[in-house]
């Protein structure tokens, strides 16, 4: 398959995991200490508030994001394929939507399972049984078309340790092509705290890419910029517009400036669903304080910031998001994801591809190492050498 001669993967899909997903497969104890709290967005999976509750956590209140409530009850009828994914998010049904955009590989990251360890104070080895069962699901899922399906696992982030061994379940027993994990300190702890150790040592043995997804507006951390604006009126798209961005740099400074990179050169952070066009602005910014107070730094760096960034880092750019061009003219498009956010919502599906290849100011050798060639190379996927005619 292609689309007007280009073959792409999409880095970043969403399944649209049933929360009873965790009733049916969690073991005991913690099936016994989980609640799934069933709200209805007029049948709609995506922003009914439907959510899971593990017993001891405690949280702050979580409501039902009305933005993404009205977005989807607006957006999703109006799309027959996203409508049809919502009713019955099963392998066909998303190979349809594949076929439509265009996606040649999908590697798929959760919905539900997004936000579910994403509490503060929550016992580990629950935190850790919750993302074994997505784990599952996903691989299972994924044989079911695995030339076109491929998966990131998600870990636990209250112990390095139990994260560590079930990345390499998921890579070396299930087949994850990544792991991941959502944005935000849980327990204080940053991605440069000695407490990570143990996973940047494993993803640096395995050598597989590690994702951090923005954090999702539910309020579940005490580190979230979303609290900010909670309950100021209209600033729900100010809080969906600054949280991923700004958690991103907060990640990738950690990451750089508290040595992480330096330490573990194999490591292979990826930046998702944040966008990109601030990269340039950002590394500059990092490598000018980074000279400046170099001589006083307790952490010694080998190379400028920036350069840990072209050296083992990668960002995922979105279909419209048209300022990328000023990134790939300041450092590249060596780094460059793509990624359509299919089905959510807030997707511009079925136009995603067809909106990327029209953004002006970027070569098609460029556009082609986007869409393809770091995905092919970062996921570990064959590269093909003949794609079939174009759509």
């Amino acid at each position: 398959m292609a689309k007007n001669g280009f073959q792409i993967i999409d880095s970043e899909p969403h399944f649209m995991e049933p929360l009873e997903l965790w009733i049916e497969k969690l073991p005991e104890p913690f099936r016994s200490r989980t609640t799934v709290i069933q709200a209805n967005n007029n049948g709609l999976l995506e922003g009914r508030g439907a959510r899971l509750e593990v017993e001891g956590v405690e949280k702050p209140p979580i409501d039902p994001n009305p933005m993404v409530q009205q977005r989807s009850a607006r957006r999703v009828p109006a799309v027959p394929l996203l409508a049809k994914v919502n009713e019955n998010p099963v392998p066909d049904v998303f190979l349809e939507g594949f076929d439509v955009e265009g996606i040649d590989v999908g590697v798929f990251m959760p919905t539900a399972a997004m936000r579910i360890v994403r509490y503060d104070g929550m016992d580990p080895e629950h935190s850790l049984a919750l993302c074994q069962v997505y784990n599952d699901y996903a691989a299972e899922f994924c044989r079911s078309h695995p030339d076109r399906f491929k998966f990131w696992a998600w870990v636990p982030p209250h112990d390095a340790k139990l994260a560590a061994g079930e990345a390499r379940r998921a890579v070396e027993e299930l087949g994850a092509v990544a792991v991941a994990m959502t944005g935000g300190a849980v327990n204080g702890n940053l991605l440069c705290d000695e407490f990570f150790d143990p996973l940047w040592e494993e993803m640096n043995r395995l050598g597989t890419a590690f994702g951090m997804h923005g954090p999702p507006a539910n309020y579940n951390l005490r580190d979230n910029y979303n609290h900010r604006y909670r309950g100021h009126r209209g600033m729900g798209v100010v809080g969906n517009a600054m949280t991923g961005p700004v958690h991103a740099q907060t990640q990738l400074a950690e990451l750089i400036i508290g040595g992480v990179l330096e330490r573990f050169p194999n490591l292979k952070p990826v930046f998702m669903e944040v966008n990109a066009s601030w990269l340039p602005w950002f590394l500059w910014r990092l490598d000018d304080k980074w000279e400046t107070n170099r001589p006083d730094l307790e952490i010694k760096l080998s190379i400028a910031p920036s350069e840990y960034f072209r050296r083992q880092c990668y960002c995922v750019v979105e279909p419209e998001e048209e300022p990328i061009k000023y990134t790939i003219d300041y450092m590249g498009a060596d780094n460059l994801l793509f990624s359509t956010d299919y089905p959510h919502s807030d997707s511009i599906f079925p136009e995603a591809v067809n909106t990327f290849l029209a953004l002006e100011g970027i070569s098609d050798v460029d556009k082609h190492k986007i869409l393809w060639e770091n995905g092919a190379k970062l996921f570990g996927l064959e590269t093909r050498t003949q794609a079939s005619a174009s759509r």
